[in-house]
């Protein structure tokens, strides 16, 4: 059987990844298999200067496997709870993996990104949409709460305020209405997507490691964290960079009028 999440690395050192969905003719739908091989393999990403993450085929992802649901929540042998946490928990640590990841992440949507497929594209830096992508909270239609970070990812994208309109009436948001509320970056033709992303990413892989790291990191915390807090932590980060060949190099080159090499030391 192919592999259900595929890796590819790109570039000419290999330095930037493509994480793939590989469900495309069940819409890249979430069974337990695939949960399983992204919880596994978005852990296998430290390391790159940037990821792209996408769906093979027409869609993104269509969220959860409703034929897989369905049969194991209708089985009097499966405990019904149990099972809800085998997915959720999969699908949360492959959400964290991504937020993990130091570099930069941009999720190229090529078509419907539903329900948990909406929150795996939440989860990444930037998303860069098709003119026919579409995101769907879905949940609703399901009687089903959010997951994947979802509630999390909404109130900071858009406001809290417009998270609570989004998750009570559940619309499907076209790419450019999407792109409108903040959250897609980007909508290009369908068949410039994957072109257009990985150049995205490629630009954004040539920051600076530490820069893009820190960034991360300080903004992460920016929404819960206290101004003298938050001071300190920028202090922090900024003394590590300060310690760092990249720092040094960077300086040297634009004093010189050069373009920087960084090298993530």
């Amino acid at each position: 059987m192919d592999p259900l999440v595929l890796v590819e690395d790109i570039g000419k050192s290999g330095d930037n990844a493509i994480l793939t969905l590989n469900r495309p003719d069940a819409g890249n739908a979430m069974n337990h298999a695939l949960l399983t091989e992204l919880a596994a393999k978005t852990k296998e990403l430290s390391g790159r200067k940037g990821v792209l993450v996408t769906g093979a085929g027409r869609d993104f992802s269509r969220g959860g496997d409703l034929r897989e649901m369905n049969e194991r929540l209708n089985d009097p042998a499966v405990d019904s709870r149990a099972y809800s946490y085998e997915l959720t928990d999969l699908l949360a640590a492959a959400i964290r993996n991504i937020r993990a990841l130091p570099c930069p992440v941009v999720a190229a949507v090529n078509g419907q990104a539903a329900g948990a497929g909406m929150s795996l594209a939440l989860a990444c830096d930037l998303r860069i949409a098709s003119r026919r992508a579409a995101l769907h909270i879905a949940y609703g239609a399901l009687g089903a709460s959010t997951d994947g970070g979802m509630s999390w990812f909404l109130p900071r994208l858009v406001g809290h305020g417009r998270a609570v309109e989004l998750l009570l009436e559940q619309p499907i948001l076209r790419a450019p209405r999407a792109a409108e509320l903040g959250l897609v970056t980007e909508v290009v033709p369908p068949e410039e997507l994957r072109e257009h992303a990985l150049r995205r990413l490629q630009t954004l892989s040539r920051v600076a490691p530490h820069t893009a790291r820190s960034a991360k990191r300080l903004l992460d915390i920016a929404l819960h964290t206290p101004l003298e807090e938050h001071l300190v932590a920028e202090h922090a980060l900024f003394a590590d960079g300060a310690v760092s060949a990249d720092l040094r190099a960077g300086i040297g080159a634009l004093l010189a009028g050069e373009t920087p090499e960084f090298r993530g030391r």
